[in-house]
């Protein structure tokens, strides 16, 4: 009786730290996303150090406004806007501060709380904005914030990844595609898509290189190709 309840204390305290040990922490779906999506980095005087992933808007409920560290972002749970960003200044002009289908967004980097991920993300067109105090043209700022009411801690980085999505595509990024690696392969086009299983990779380009695994990441390395899925997906390659 007494080694059944040491097996049984033993599984249960196994089961507790397998479970903490694969939790994600807020830093490793941030490091996720930057991978995923590459921020642009500003330059002092207005211009960029690096321009990064450009987010196409996909649906409609978003709104912009002047930039500001006071800015209050737009509020996505469930995949419904809760909250429209915004400030109470209006913005001078015919200028629109609702976001439409097919706007271009910069992204500047990503931030993450107990309960949520944001997105600081600004307009690729610029805007004259009457008492911005600015000189001259400027984006408009559109952070978005995506809210879990359970905590950022029980949402799996995929999760993430697809509510993200549900609002904003990569501009561009239609397929991913991959040059012959042999004589033989000459001609032939191999194309991976975000959001395919390591199966469908391995079918397509073939058993790779090398793999690690990092968490929720998983790489796959080919000779002129890594291939990064998140929680099972294609996330990205470069």
């Amino acid at each position: 009786m007494q080694c059944r309840l040491l097996l049984l204390f033993s599984l249960v305290t196994f089961l507790i730290l397998a479970g903490t040990s694969f939790a994600v922490t807020q830093e490793e779906i941030k490091s996720v996303l930057e991978t995923r999506y590459r921020p642009t980095k500003p330059g002092f005087f207005g211009d960029f150090k690096e321009i990064g992933s450009v987010l196409v808007v996909q649906k409609a409920g978003l709104r912009a406004n002047r930039p500001s560290k006071i800015f209050a972002p737009n509020v996505i749970t469930g995949r419904q806007v809760a909250t429209a960003g915004g400030g109470d200044l209006p913005l001078g002009g015919n200028i629109d501060p609702a976001l439409k289908i097919g706007d271009r967004l910069h992204l500047y980097g990503v931030r993450t709380g107990d309960d949520y991920v944001e997105l600081e993300i600004f307009t690729v067109n610029t805007f004259v904005v009457v008492g911005s105090g600015t000189r001259g043209p400027t984006p408009l700022q559109a952070s978005t914030r995506f809210r879990y009411d359970e905590g950022l801690a029980a949402v799996s980085t995929g999760r993430v990844m697809d509510d993200i999505r549900e609002w904003f595509r990569v501009e561009g990024e239609a397929g991913l595609s991959v040059e012959p690696r042999t004589a033989a392969d000459a001609g032939v086009t191999r194309t991976i898509r975000s959001g395919q299983s390591p199966e469908e990779v391995v079918a397509i380009l073939g058993a790779p290189g090398k793999i690690f695994i990092l968490g929720a990441k998983t790489i796959f390395v080919y000779r002129d190709i890594k291939v990064i899925f998140v929680d099972g997906k294609v996330a990205d390659a470069d």
